[in-house]
């Protein structure tokens, strides 16, 4: 882990995160703890290089350390936190996108290469796998992610090699332990991945769950059974999650309480000024005062999905 490490500091000598050149890859650093915080998670591989984080999905807790990572297929309203991290013993890693071109490439080949070697392929039928797990990795992966990132600094290399070294790294992580899980994706949670994705990109909108079943091509009671294996939630609980999470990191974003509400689809207000304090333990107003100092200051959305910036 010593050198995986020490490239990330090479590139991060400070906490934060850099977008590298690389496609759809960002390397993190945090210097300090950060208690445990809302989020949506994307579509990736986040993996741990040096530290621990922790993740909760509808109340259930995935902790991850160096040397494992985190795969998420599809994007889910989470709890996140990282338990100790100093200066001396930053949390390092780095995040790997799913939805990439690269990433989709490599996963579509992989999957063309399985199936045409063997037509049981992972996923196919039964119900969807779940769209968050916990794995660790192997040598091969490792050798991967080194040289990729020891093309960083190198804006010759990283254009010339950059694309077959990201798709090294994906492919080294679908022929591993987590490997089942991203396959899933192309397979059995394919439905559910895209019906989340059409979730998260209408939630302005009205969303009724017989739409998503009919989206889906499967009965009310076979989507309502799929649905929570791959997310965890009911599909209505699951909207809730996903319109407050995203109204909070609005909120941090200086939007107002209504211009928060109805960006995520509340006609009202003040039913969501009600459902939001009961999420979250705090009125939406004094959540986005914070930002600027006043009153209680709530802790940043450290993880947004599609295409905005994703920090740890």
């Amino acid at each position: 882990m010593v050198d995986l490490s020490a490239l990330i500091v090479r590139h991060l000598p400070a906490p934060g995160i850099l977008d590298t050149p690389l496609d759809g890859v960002q390397l993190f650093r945090v210097d300090a703890p950060v208690s445990r915080v809302t989020a949506v998670y994307p579509q990736s591989l986040c993996v741990i290089v040096q530290g621990t984080k922790r993740v909760y999905l509808h109340g259930r807790a995935h902790a991850f350390g160096a040397g494992q990572s985190l795969c998420v297929t599809m994007p889910l309203p989470v709890e996140t936190e990282v338990p100790a991290a100093t200066p001396e013993a930053p949390v390092l890693g780095l995040l790997v996108s799913l939805e990439s071109r690269v990433a989709a490439e490599t996963i579509v080949a992989c999957q063309a290469a399985r199936t045409s070697a063997d037509p049981v392929a992972d996923g196919a039928g039964g119900d969807s796998p779940s769209g968050l797990g916990v794995a660790r990795w192997d040598g091969a992966f490792t050798d991967a992610l080194r040289r990729m990132l020891d093309l960083l600094g190198h804006p010759e290399a990283v254009r010339v090699l950059g694309p077959g070294r990201v798709r090294e790294v994906l492919y080294a992580a679908i022929q591993g332990e987590v490997g089942a899980l991203i396959r899933g994706h192309l397979g059995g949670g394919q439905e559910m991945a895209r019906i989340v994705g059409y979730v998260r990109d209408h939630l302005h909108e009205s969303i009724s769950v017989d739409d998503l079943a009919r989206r889906a091509g499967m009965s009310r009671a076979v989507f309502d059974r799929r649905f929570k294996a791959a997310t965890t939630y009911a599909p209505l609980q699951f909207i809730k999650a996903m319109r407050l999470s995203n109204a909070a990191l609005l909120l941090r974003q200086g939007s107002t309480v209504s211009e928060a509400a109805y960006a995520v689809g509340y006609a009202s207000a003040s039913q969501f000024s009600r459902e939001f304090r009961r999420q979250f333990a705090m009125p939406p107003r004094a959540w986005g005062r914070a930002r600027e100092g006043e009153g209680t200051r709530p802790p940043s959305v450290p993880f947004t999905s599609g295409a905005a910036a994703v920090a740890p």
